[in-house]
């Protein structure tokens, strides 16, 4: 749905957080937004932010962090609150009003 809407110029899709935490490091570069599950084979969603918070400092550039989860579980949505790059903890589905929300708060 992301690819459809024409609303990022660039996206890249990562199937577990591994896999992405690799790629940051090899290129250097963070996106400057990012769409994030919490559920994730290999490393959790809370595992990986804690390896990009770490990347952030390293590379000395800030992403904006969207987690988007199935959980309502309240103790995710304060946890989510305690990493500074999350801005905002979205309830799947995701739909095309909130990739419209995320383009026009960045």
């Amino acid at each position: 749905m992301i690819q459809k809407t024409n609303l990022y110029s660039e996206t890249i899709e990562f199937n577990n957080g591994n896999e992405a935490i690799t790629y940051f490091e090899s290129t250097s570069d963070l996106p400057d937004i990012l769409l994030l599950d919490l559920e994730m084979p290999e490393m959790d969603g809370w595992e990986f932010l804690d390896q990009f918070c770490k990347l952030e400092k390293k590379i000395n550039k800030e992403s904006t962090v969207y987690i988007a989860s199935s959980s309502i579980s309240t103790e995710d949505k304060l946890k989510a609150k305690k990493y500074k790059c999350v801005k905002e903890f979205l309830s799947k589905p995701i739909n095309l009003e909130k990739l419209q929300k995320i383009a026009e708060q960045n």
